[in-house]
């Protein structure tokens, strides 16, 4: 779904509605990028843990000696993975397919996108702790996930939204990743520039991991 979304983007020319001296391709693929870590930790996982209680195997393994920790660990470890895998493939496509200006800063790269993925699985998993079934959980997702990617700076700069829309925008975690792959696809290294958005996505990671670790529990 992301590699169709930024396939179909790219071939519109909305380039010179955004006022941007680059190829709108370049401009999306690092926002589209953000949004798929997003969407990959929100959704995914909140989905699958949720089948995993309808189906019983939550029950089989509160029967043996895991710890709460250990599974949250090893849950955020496996789909971080994946995400990887995820963002690869986007970035191959954008740079093979649409020629998308990728400056090479994979540490940057890496760093965000553990901290992003971080936040987005542990709130996936806190969804989780609620949601029994998918009808119960759905909704909670979308109320998270939808206005997300509008509310930051995935597929326009933030200068578009109105004043009180930014405000808010400022605050959201999804901002600072989009922003911060922005800086490390688009431009050199920069820490000055690149170091406030790891900044404010670790301070939401602690925030949000200290938050999961004293309300979610292993139940049925």
């Amino acid at each position: 779904m992301p590699s169709a979304i930024y396939i179909a983007l790219s071939v519109i020319p909305i380039g010179k509605f955004i006022n941007s001296n680059m190829a709108y391709s370049s401009f999306l693929l690092p926002g589209l990028i953000a949004m798929t870590i997003m969407q990959g930790g929100i959704y995914s996982l909140a989905y699958w843990m949720v089948d995993l209680k309808s189906r019983g195997v939550i029950k089989r393994l509160l029967a043996t000696p895991l710890k709460q920790w250990q599974l949250m660990l090893s849950l955020v470890c496996a789909r971080l993975v994946i995400i990887i895998i995820q963002v690869i493939i986007l970035t191959l496509l954008g740079k093979l397919v649409f020629h998308a200006t990728f400056a090479g800063n994979i540490l940057s790269i890496l760093i965000l996108v553990l901290l992003g993925g971080g936040i987005f699985l542990l709130i996936g998993l806190l969804i989780s702790n609620y949601a029994k079934s998918y009808d119960s959980a759905a909704p909670i997702t979308s109320a998270i996930g939808l206005p997300l990617p509008f509310l930051s700076s995935v597929f326009y700069p933030l200068d578009f939204l109105p004043t009180a829309l930014q405000k808010i925008a400022k605050i959201l975690p999804m901002t600072y990743l989009a922003d911060g792959l922005r800086q490390a696809y688009l431009y050199p290294f920069n820490f000055q520039k690149i170091g406030f958005d790891i900044l404010v996505l670790a301070i939401w990671l602690i925030a949000i991991l200290a938050l999961t670790l004293s309300l979610f529990r292993l139940k049925e």
